[in-house]
């Protein structure tokens, strides 16, 4: 099989451990150099992360930055996974991150990774996908110029992060029923030619990409497992592999419009057009 079956933040991120604080975060996510006037601000926002996390029983697992410390982000393991035919692990993540430079809001979306590949899904969620970053302090014109920080949540941020992280969590165990009828649908070749041209028709270069899908359903990681093997899971993971290993010039634009730009399109599309073949 070609390619990798690496993370696709592999470089962009690091493993942590549930217990670090905010500012050991702020470290591992390689922050503590970059952009020395918003380190404030990213520290509050790692702090946000960690609370609204654990707030609702869950931890962070990874933490990294995009786009030289624009964007930070952080994945929470949801503690919900499933394993198709046996042999094909996905388990399910909050993704956090905060995209204003500002650091005033954070967002959260719910994230399927599966292991044998790498590849994610955003899964779709009735959680709010939006938060005012609570403990984001402000500059005043006196002295000592900072509002005062907040130290925990409230119980009404308490309670929506419950709320949003058991919303999550049954997200995922819906994806997993999809990803399990998906897995059971058996595709021929004409079947998977139409399928991706669809997926990329409106995007740049769609026959190169159709091309570059079609290879990955036979050659990337896992396509030889039973769940993927010329199944409708197997088209959609295709797509997934190469959006988030092949397309782009460099692994940090790659992975923010996979996560967060036009990219994230696509896999959305793939997910809605193989739901269609069932």
């Amino acid at each position: 099989m070609e390619g990798t079956n690496a993370k696709p933040w592999q470089g962009l991120g690091a493993d942590i451990d549930a217990q670090l604080s905010p500012h050991e975060m702020l470290v591992k996510a390689k922050l503590d150099f970059k952009r020395p006037y918003k380190s404030p601000a990213n520290h509050e926002t790692f702090r946000f992360f960690k609370s609204f996390a654990e707030g609702g029983e869950a931890h962070i697992q990874t933490v990294g930055q995009l786009d030289n410390g624009r964007v930070i982000w952080a994945l929470a393991g949801l503690n919900a996974q499933f394993t198709l035919n046996g042999a094909d692990p996905v388990a399910g993540y909050l993704l956090f991150s905060s995209r204003d430079e500002k650091r005033d809001t954070v967002s959260m979306q719910v994230t399927a990774v599966r292991a044998v590949c790498g590849n994610t899904f955003q899964v779709a969620s009735e959680g709010r996908s939006l938060f005012k970053n609570t403990f984001r302090r402000k500059f005043i014109p006196t002295p000592p110029f900072l509002s005062p920080a907040a130290t925990h949540l409230d119980d009404k941020m308490i309670h929506k992060a419950k709320e949003n992280i058991g919303l999550a969590r049954e997200a995922i165990a819906a994806f997993a029923a999809d990803a399990e009828r998906l897995a059971d649908l058996k595709v021929d070749d004409a079947t998977a030619r139409r399928y991706m041209s669809e997926v990329f028709q409106a995007e740049k270069s769609a026959e190169k990409k159709t091309d570059r899908a079609i290879e990955a359903m036979h050659k990337a990681p896992g396509q030889d497992l039973v769940s993927s093997s010329m199944t409708a899971w197997g088209l959609l993971n295709a797509v997934a592999y190469t959006v988030d290993h092949k397309l782009a010039n460099n692994q940090d634009s790659r992975l923010r419009l996979a996560w967060f730009g036009s990219h994230a399109d696509i896999k959305k599309r793939a997910f809605d057009l193989a739901l269609k073949l069932l």
